[in-house]
């Protein structure tokens, strides 16, 4: 039977999707209200995943070795995570204007690839072309911006972070009931 014609079956509260969403708003708010804790956060878990990702690298490396020319690679960068996560453990400020800068450069390039991209629209629709070319203008000043002023690029990131924790724990919230 497929899972539609037992709908009523599956009616409920749904009280993973409550917790969850009230963690995230929990998560959220916090963020917002200790942004200087919310930077050494995401400086600590991006240095476990940077550590955990060496790891996989370099088991990468030790199972394709013999079918992957090219496998060598997979120690460089291994061993290349691992200096960096180890360094981002010991050095909390580098490693946050690391972070800082590594998001505006994200903005920049792509807000540059999204000017590249816009020109298969000009055939499409003039409108859709320059208003995609005006707001990836504006995402390339903003980019520029963040590179000058790394503080103001780690509290954008901070805030954009916070907003997706809250839009999405209230999702959760209301899917939570929306099964009743």
């Amino acid at each position: 039977m497929d899972n539609f014609s037992n709908y009523r079956e599956n009616r409920g509260f749904n009280w993973a999707a409550l917790i969850s969403g009230i963690l995230m708003i929990i998560a959220g708010l916090f963020l917002i209200r200790h942004p200087g804790k919310a930077l050494h956060a995401f400086v600590l878990l991006f240095a476990i995943v940077s550590i955990v990702q060496g790891f996989v690298w370099l088991a990468f490396y030790s199972r394709f070795r013999y079918f992957v020319s090219f496998s060598w690679l997979s120690i460089v960068s291994g061993v290349l995570d691992i200096i960096i996560g180890v360094l981002f453990l010991y050095s909390y400020d580098a490693a946050g204007l690391t972070i800082a800068y590594l998001f505006a450069f994200w903005f920049l390039f792509d807000s540059i690839s999204g000017i590249i991209f816009s020109w298969h629209l000009r055939d499409i629709s003039g409108f859709y072309f320059w208003i995609n070319i005006i707001l990836n203008i504006f995402g390339l000043l903003i980019a520029i911006s963040l590179m000058f002023n790394p503080a103001l690029s780690a509290l954008t990131l901070i805030w954009l972070v916070s907003l997706w924790l809250l839009i999405f724990g209230i999702g959760e919230v209301i899917a939570a009931f929306a099964r009743r």
